[in-house]
């Protein structure tokens, strides 16, 4: 008992250096969506390295939890005890568009800085100084989005793991440095909170990659930094061994990419074939996790 309690207040005082004044508006919202089913417990690691901050600016961390059953909800006290900004609801399902959006989108519409910067709660921040300067800079000198490179953890060690992450940096750098697109990607990206909220709400935004295409065909200014040390961590845990899933996700991401092409401003964003089928969706899981729930795989495409 007496470890847990040291525990929360060490993680009180720190959130409280991080955030700084709270009469005063943070530079930057940290807006984390949690799935109750399964990272309720591992978001807390992602929160450890952001409070780890040793810059000047000050920052609020909102974690959005969601996708449990409403008459079970989770419990939130360590959250609130931390100082971090909470709010949840059981299911934030809307037709045709991934639940990381509307999660991200729940989290910015109560957002106190006017710069969102968006992580996964499976995500790893080594640097976080470096990272969310960077983002304040950039917004300072006009950006209107912002991100860095994404690397992964939590890795299989096979073959086909190894092949999928190389064709991921690969075509990453192809979209970014040939074709001139934004490669956001929802575990690492900051982004204007109006431009953001406007943008969903228009109905451009069925998942996260859509928003580099849309920000390019508006010529948004978008800031990029390729230095290792900006680099976030995404889980790879989801991801499916063999070279016959690594071929599956391949097709997915093709035809996908070859509907971003088409998008044009005034033009509502084309079809994204997996999130825009109202497939089933489990609004909690009371077995152990299936590797091959539909739901899940949303967490998987880099």
């Amino acid at each position: 008992m007496e470890s847990t309690i040291s525990m929360r207040e060490t993680y009180a005082i720190r959130m409280r250096r991080l955030r700084g004044d709270p009469s005063r508006k943070p530079d930057g919202s940290i807006i984390i969506p949690v799935n109750a089913q399964s990272d309720l417990d591992r978001v807390w690691v992602v929160i450890n390295d952001l409070l780890g901050y040793r810059g000047g600016r000050t920052f609020e961390i909102i974690v959005m939890v969601n996708n449990y059953p409403p008459a079970e909800p989770p419990s939130l006290a360590a959250f609130h005890q931390a100082g971090i900004r909470v709010i949840s609801q059981p299911d934030i399902r809307l037709p045709g568009i991934r639940v990381a959006v509307t999660a991200r989108v729940h989290g910015a519409r109560i957002a106190a800085a006017p710069l969102t910067i968006h992580i996964d709660a499976d995500c790893r921040v080594p640097d976080p100084t470096a990272l969310l300067d960077w983002y304040v800079e950039q917004f300072a000198s006009g950006a209107r989005a912002a991100y860095t490179p994404v690397n992964f953890c939590d890795l299989q060690d096979d073959a086909a793991t190894r092949a999928r992450i190389a064709i991921h940096h690969l075509t990453r750098w192809f979209k970014r440095r040939v074709m001139g697109i934004p490669t956001i990607r929802g575990s690492n990206f900051a982004i204007d909170r109006d431009l953001f909220i406007a943008l969903f709400d228009a109905g451009y935004l069925p998942a996260d990659f859509s928003i580099g295409p849309v920000l390019r065909a508006r010529k948004a200014p978008v800031a990029y930094n390729s230095s290792p040390r900006m680099a976030v961590l995404t889980s790879g845990r989801y991801f499916e061994r063999g070279w016959r899933e690594l071929v599956r996700y391949l097709m997915y991401r093709l035809r996908y990419n070859v509907q971003m092409l088409r998008v044009r401003v005034g033009m509502t964003n084309p079809d994204d074939h997996q999130a825009n089928s109202d497939r089933p969706y489990r609004i909690y899981r009371a077995q152990a996790f299936d590797s091959q729930d539909r739901a899940m795989k949303e967490r998987q495409a880099p």
